[in-house]
């Protein structure tokens, strides 16, 4: 969609860019900085995860020796998860282009009201005719009057819909209905009327017929000029139509090839007569829309080849031609322009993802690209080195996995003052190898690129892969000394909740110079660790600090995302849900009852109705990623935390068979665990798939045999 308040001709002309989407809006990324396969999420290094608009904006960006440091991070709105990490092709594009403010007028988001049909261009359409009557020193008063109103009746078929001017008897809309005694000029004017109304109504050859009789000469050189432009939007629109089916979706290989070639000469020809025209830039996009409807790939390389050379990437027309090339062209073609080392460094990425090599993945497109093919570009990389060698070395690491031949390719420069994006990419992939060889020398090269990591999304990208060293050589503590390199939030936030041990936890929580949400966070986690593993002693030495915290406002109750919540919910400790149906204190008292008698029955029952009230049975801080493709861990994946965490399940498995319980304490037991299987049959309490549907139903008749006046077994009618 494009803004309504461009002028017509630069609307059009890149109107056509349909961007695809490359993730969908509940997908977390994966936290580990190797990018092997098309994800979520992009990051700022280049790489073949990458969206391919991504990689190919930073190109641009790389090639104006721009970084994007000084400027504003985008809003993540409620994607805080990809922390400054991770971000999309959206946010990209917005840390350079600010979305525009709203504007309900135009339909509520500062954009055009109308998708990319016909009828984009009714609004701008309408101020351009009107500032030509403006214009026209020829029109009488009273012709301007009627000129005027009858360009509103015009408006009519894009917002009701075609057939909405009526076609009246004599086969006009306007032209011999009440034009008797008005001037040449107006009815030059009426015919273009004609013309516009066939134009939004889909009467493509009508509106052609129109067109051309103002074509080749007109007393208002406004008039000859449009109509010039719009016979061949016409016969574009006409090629267009035909590739729709049934359900609205398009199919090039239906698109009338005849109009589109037809479309494509009448532009060349419009430029050829009005080289420096007011529809110039759509002409010369909307040539390209043609030559795509016509599958002329080839031509199309070589155009956005020669439009990516001179291209601004400080302009927001580049990431529309990007949007436009990469739905066009780049995830359509499979003959790239072979003469643009820009298009062919993109192309080759895609290339490298792990599908690509995936046999099975061949009927639905996969081509990988192999050592040969890329030893063949090196004509096209002449005069890009550093980029030829950066994407020999992705292929090393990716494809071939010779660690060796990446660190040989990208040699070490990791003590500059800033860099690139491609200057940092292929650092960045250097520390990736050394992380893959176990270098030695793996932290001190991370440590000397990130003094000049400054652009966006740098530094970040260098703490996660120093973070996760850290983690990984079970150093967790490196990350929160004093002076410590790693300073993102979310990155420590992480560390906290997933593999800091209690020593680290305590000291965070006791400092004076971490951030007051970050002391907070290590808190909630320590308290729900300390219950989990029995240190309930612990426990009651921390939960004092909970009062220093402010409390969470109401709409950011709950565990959904508490990495990210500026407040954590400590609430749920000191103001939680205890009891439901069976009495328990405060969570603070039966700690303290557990740590004088960890085997304590009701404290064991109190504690496991804290977990399932409070949402504790299946949280987690972040997702633990698994080892994926050969890959490293990613970020959080090793838990540091000494001893077993005991699930609720396991609490009652143990009560229903000790003697010293009551009837009561055994009653709520077996209840409980059977309903730790409602309603879906799968253990919902924790402690893994937990027992067969046998001892579920041996747990069933007991409760119904043993303990049949209790409320419990009275309400329970079955077993899952």
């Amino acid at each position: 969609m494009k803004r309504s308040a461009w002028v017509l001709g630069a609307l059009v002309a890149c109107a056509w860019a349909t961007p695809a989407l490359a993730s969908g809006d509940y997908c977390r990324p994966s936290w580990r900085p190797e990018n092997p396969d098309l994800d979520c999420t992009s990051q700022i290094a280049i790489s073949p995860g990458n969206d391919s608009r991504v990689n190919l904006y930073l190109l641009l960006l790389d090639q104006a020796d721009l970084d994007g440091s000084g400027r504003d991070y985008p809003d993540l709105e409620w994607y805080t998860f990809y922390g400054r990490n991770f971000f999309r092709w959206q946010n990209l594009r917005e840390a350079w282009f600010p979305l525009p403010p709203l504007d309900e007028e135009s339909g509520g988001d500062g954009w055009s009201i109308y998708g990319g049909d016909r009828c984009q261009t009714v609004q701008t359409g309408r101020a351009a005719f009107l500032a030509a009557l403006d214009g026209a020193s020829a029109l009488k008063a009273s012709d301007r009057e009627l000129l005027t109103a009858s360009r509103g009746q015009v408006d009519g078929t894009c917002e009701e819909g075609p057939g909405s001017v009526k076609l009246p008897e004599d086969g006009g809309y306007f032209v011999n209905i009440g034009t008797n005694g008005i001037g040449d000029a107006a009815m030059g004017f009426m015919t273009y009327l004609e013309a516009s109304a066939s134009f939004y109504g889909g009467e493509w050859g009508r509106a052609g017929e129109y067109y051309a009789k103002l074509r080749d000469g007109s007393i208002d050189p406004w008039l000859t000029e449009t109509a010039n432009y719009m016979v061949a939007r016409t016969a574009l629109n006409e090629a267009i139509e035909s590739g729709d089916d049934e359900w609205g979706w398009f199919d090039t290989e239906k698109a009338n090839r005849a109009a589109a070639k037809r479309s494509e000469d009448q532009f060349r020809a419009y430029l050829a007569k009005y080289p420096e025209g007011r529809y110039a830039a759509s002409a010369k996009g909307l040539i390209r829309k043609a030559l795509w409807l016509q599958g002329e790939y080839g031509k199309l390389g070589t155009i956005y080849g020669e439009l990516l050379q001179d291209a601004d990437p400080t302009a927001e027309q580049t990431a529309r031609l990007v949007e436009e090339l990469d739905d066009k062209y780049l995830t359509r073609s499979n003959e790239p322009a072979l003469d643009s080392a820009l298009l062919l460094a993109a192309d080759d990425l895609m290339r490298m993802r792990s599908w690509q090599y995936d046999e099975a993945q061949r009927e639905y497109g996969a081509r990988g690209l192999t050592a040969q093919e890329l030893a063949a570009q090196a004509t096209t990389f002449a005069e890009h080195p550093d980029l030829y060698a950066f994407l020999k070395a992705n292929h090393a690491f990716y494809v071939t996995k010779d660690y060796r031949a990446v660190r040989d390719l990208l040699p070490d420069d990791a003590k500059r003052d800033s860099y690139t994006p491609l200057a940092f990419s292929r650092q960045y992939l250097r520390g990736l190898a050394l992380h893959a060889l176990k270098d030695p020398n793996e932290e001190g090269f991370w440590l000397e690129l990130i003094g000049g990591a400054k652009g966006m999304w740098q530094r970040p990208a260098v703490e996660l892969a120093l973070a996760r060293l850290w983690e990984q050589q079970g150093k967790v503590d490196k990350v929160f000394a004093e002076g410590s390199p790693v300073t993102d939030s979310r990155i420590r936030r992480m560390l906290l909740g997933n593999s800091a041990g209690p020593e680290v936890l305590k000291r965070q929580i006791r400092s004076t110079s971490a951030p007051q949400p970050e002391r907070a966070f290590a808190l909630f986690t320590a308290l729900l660790r300390q219950l989990q593993h029995g240190q309930y002693a612990g426990f009651g030495e921390d939960f004092p600090f909970a009062a220093q915290f402010p409390l969470p406002g109401e709409n950011e109750y709950g565990l959904w995302n508490v990495i990210d919540d500026v407040n954590p919910p400590l609430n749920l400790f000191t103001a939680g849900e205890w009891s439901d149906g069976y009495t328990c204190p405060s969570i603070d008292k039966t700690a303290a009852a557990l740590a004088r008698n960890p085997k304590d029955v009701d404290g064991r029952l109190c504690l496991g109705e804290f977990y399932r009230l409070n949402g504790f049975d299946d949280f987690q801080f972040e997702y633990r990623w698994e080892e994926a493709a050969g890959l490293p861990p990613a970020l959080g994946s090793s838990d540091n935390y000494p001893g077993k965490a005991t699930p609720r399940h396991d609490f009652y498995t143990a009560i229903m068979a000790e003697r010293g319980a009551t009837k009561k304490q055994r009653a709520y037991a077996l209840y409980r665990a059977i309903r730790c299987y409602a309603p879906a049959n799968t253990n919902t309490c924790g402690g893994g798939d937990g027992v067969a549907k046998s001892q579920r139903e041996a747990w069933f008749k007991t409760l119904k045999r043993d303990y049949g006046d209790t409320s419990w077994a009275k309400e329970l009618k079955y077993f899952w």
